[in-house]
């Protein structure tokens, strides 16, 4: 890209580009939103249930709990704290009820 545009990119973009620490906060964005994009797709479909919606979250959590406590830690603070205020709405009995018959979950 640099050997291209060498005119139109500015030597503060270049310098984030080199970075490792720029991709390495990607990757953690990425493997933080793919449960979210996953759950969004299923929740918009005709035959989504309050149990496709209480599993999406619980897969989200469990994307955040397993983001790295170091290198990325005010992202995973803020994360757990938009998750968990998230999660409030969430913490009803309904949908503790319908997550455990939900089909996917009770034939395993």
């Amino acid at each position: 890209m640099r050997s291209y545009h060498t005119n139109t990119l500015s030597t503060a973009v270049l310098s984030v580009l080199r970075s490792h620490a720029f991709f390495d906060n990607c990757r953690a964005l990425a493997f933080a939103l793919h449960p979210l994009k996953k759950s969004i797709a299923t929740l918009e479909s005709q035959t989504s249930t309050l149990a496709d919606c209480y599993l999406g979250l619980a897969r989200l959590g469990a994307a955040i709990k397993n983001l790295p406590r170091n290198d990325h830690r005010a992202f995973r603070q803020d994360c757990i704290k938009i998750f968990n205020k998230r999660f409030e709405e969430f913490d009803d009995e309904i949908y503790l009820i319908c997550f455990f018959l939900h089909p996917d979950i009770s034939s395993k």
